[in-house]
């Protein structure tokens, strides 16, 4: 039975994909719970144009990011916190903290869980964070630096 996934489906698709799937697990389990539609003609044209719209806006998306971060090849995203005389932080900078400051800087709303960080930034220096756009990851290097 031909479906239209309706969420991400582990093991199955993502949302708008068109799947081939038995009978009985797509009426029992996919369209019961709304995870998944009854795939005709007409719905499979909208799903693809969906998609088509979805991944020309994550592409013009990712190129606005690109061209944000470019700005801060040379000079990087730069943090102020306090630290001790340890040169560590009172507190951890966080995603949303770094997230926020790229769009100050940028203009690039970018969400907090976008935002990749290897390991928990507890003390000042340079870093490598990446910021994750659907499949493609781009790099970019924060400083933290004492208030």
């Amino acid at each position: 039975m031909k479906i239209i996934l309706l969420k991400d489906v582990a093991g199955v698709g993502q949302k708008g994909s068109i799947k081939d799937v038995s009978h009985g697990y797509a009426q029992n389990f996919l369209i019961s719970r709304g995870l998944a539609e009854v795939a005709t003609k007409a719905k499979e044209k909208q799903a693809v144009a969906r998609v088509e719209a979805h991944t020309a806006q994550s592409e013009a998306a990712f190129e606005e990011l690109t061209s944000g971060l470019a700005k801060l090849k040379k000079t990087g995203l730069v943090i102020h916190a306090t630290a001790n005389e340890k040169d560590h932080l009172f507190e951890a900078v966080h995603a949303s903290t770094i997230a926020s400051h790229l769009k100050d800087v940028t203009g690039v709303p970018i969400e907090d869980s976008a935002v990749i960080i290897d390991s928990p930034i507890k003390e000042l220096g340079e870093f490598t964070v990446h910021i994750a756009m659907g499949t493609k990851k781009v790099p970019f290097t924060l400083k933290v630096e004492n208030n």
